[in-house]
């Protein structure tokens, strides 16, 4: 009876053991099932960081006109299959005229992954050149890429730099100039003297303005602070004040406005997009196209291209732009020639 008993609970006991340990391998199973799902979760999520494309964009300082260059490149890159929170990753800095900043927040950007860089301006174009040799960047307007030290010419570039080259069509601007102002004989150019490309288009007005036996008078200032009270006294010399593409005098282009509509002084930007905020009329390069074009050329170097054989995109065409209110507060006849061939501009107050 006695054995009967402890064979029942021997019996039992063994049954006992079996169940733990089927139980502990059931779990031990399970673990691994969780382990091995947790790990192709990371690793789905590391392929798909890797297959997302990283692009930094560096904006020179705050400006209708940097503005647009900068949602075109976004568009031309989208256009052109690198669509932002899909298959591509967009990073946007602006240094908002500091190159100090430009340098700092280039450099975070090429240490932080960056597969290619654009450069909105030059002064962020520039600061990407110090900060890599090997990342690709792409120029969003540059008026002279040579003279600014970024490429060694515009049909090799020879570095790992190319993009897009806005230059103004400073004679056809003269030529709407002067059907607006047939008497105007003295025409103030302001530029920064700190700009490599502002200098190079200053340079480029100056001997257009004197090719038309035109007398050119320059002004320079060294920042923004200085623009008031030049504006000033350009209005009491000058007949007319032309604008060459410049990102300081753009930052600060209210300020030009206000001065010289104080004095009657008409103003021949470079660029459209500031004839809605007060300039009189200008043959101008629109700026979201130079974008497009920037995107474009980031995608084709993403999807291959070489930046050092790839020709700089040389954008020189433009629209005729003209501010009717402008005109009127001026006093300024607008020939009906003119109207009928350009773009009446609304001005943005």
């Amino acid at each position: 009876m006695k054995n009967k008993k402890l064979m029942i609970i021997l019996g039992a006991l063994a049954l006992l053991l079996v169940g733990v340990f089927a139980f502990s391998l059931g779990d031990a199973k399970d673990n691994k099932d969780s382990k091995e799902n947790t790990t192709n979760d990371k690793n789905s999520e590391i392929s798909g960081d890797q297959e997302s494309i990283v692009v930094g964009i560096l904006q020179t300082t705050s400006h209708p006109a940097l503005d647009a260059i900068t949602e075109g490149a976004r568009k031309g890159l989208s256009e052109n299959g690198y669509v932002d929170g899909e298959n591509a990753e967009i990073i946007f800095q602006n240094g908002q005229g500091d190159q100090n900043l430009m340098n700092t927040m280039a450099q975070t950007l090429v240490e932080d992954g960056a597969d290619i860089l654009i450069g909105i301006g030059t002064p962020a174009s520039q600061a990407f050149a110090n900060a890599t040799d090997d990342i690709p960047i792409i120029m969003g307007a540059v008026s002279d890429p040579v003279g600014a030290g970024l490429v060694d010419s515009e049909e090799v570039p020879g570095k790992n730099i190319t993009g897009v080259k806005d230059e103004a069509p400073v004679k056809a601007q003269l030529d709407m100039m002067l059907e607006l102002l047939p008497e105007a004989t003295d025409i103030g150019v302001l530029y920064s003297s700190g700009e490599d490309n502002a200098q190079a288009e200053g340079e480029r007005a100056i001997n257009t303005i004197e090719e038309y036996d035109l007398n050119p008078v320059t002004y320079k200032v060294s920042s923004t602070n200085e623009i008031k009270q030049t504006v000033a006294t350009m209005t009491q010399e000058v007949d007319a004040i032309y604008l060459p593409t410049d990102n300081t005098i753009a930052s600060a282009f209210n300020t030009v406005v206000n001065e010289a509509n104080r004095y009657n002084v008409p103003l021949i930007p470079t660029v459209d997009s500031m004839i809605a905020q007060g300039g009189l009329a200008t043959v101008g390069i629109n700026q979201m196209d130079t974008g497009v074009e920037s995107g474009r050329i980031a995608a084709e170097v993403l999807d291959g291209a070489d930046p050092s054989d790839f020709p700089v995109y040389v954008l020189d065409r433009g629209d005729k732009l003209i501010n009717i209110e402008q005109a009127e507060l001026l006093e300024i006849d607008v020939p009906q020639s003119l109207l009928d061939d350009a773009t009446i501009i609304e001005s943005k107050n």
